[in-house]
């Protein structure tokens, strides 16, 4: 629970950091600057750990789903966000963006056969009537 919580609590501040970030800075280079500080930290934070050694057992398929993933969440999606962001209120397009669990539950079950069970389904249907609540009032 501590690891949620702590989760929920950045979730919550990186909305707020990119908005007051955005207001001096272009979209891309914003961007740029958050992904060179995570790299920073990350392979500071490999080197203290020995974690940097686990990249040489990834095979050619781990090493392009991941860098996928990257692209399509970390630089066109964070890009979108931050075009958003700039161009919207926060408590506007921090909504939209965290009903991604809805899409990715859909495409769980056409491209994974993940299951959609009655609960998932409720949950998928509340976080959309979430997000048009928050939009609507």
């Amino acid at each position: 629970m501590f690891w949620a919580l702590l989760a929920m609590i950045c979730w919550g501040l990186g909305p707020i950091f990119a908005k007051l970030g955005l207001v001096k800075s272009d979209p891309f280079s914003a961007l740029l600057a958050r992904t060179l500080g995570v790299f920073v930290v990350l392979v500071l934070w490999g080197a203290a750990t020995a974690g940097l050694g686990n990249l040489k057992t990834f095979d050619a398929r781990t090493w392009a789903l991941l860098i996928a993933e990257g692209l399509a969440a970390s630089v066109i999606g964070h890009f979108a966000y931050f075009k958003a962001l700039q161009a919207g209120k926060v408590s506007s397009v921090a909504p939209i963006v965290a009903s991604y669990p809805v899409l990715a539950l859909l495409l769980a079950a056409l491209l994974l056969g993940e299951k959609i069970t009655l609960m998932r389904g409720i949950g998928a249907g509340l976080i959309v009537l979430g997000v048009f609540l928050v939009q609507r009032f």
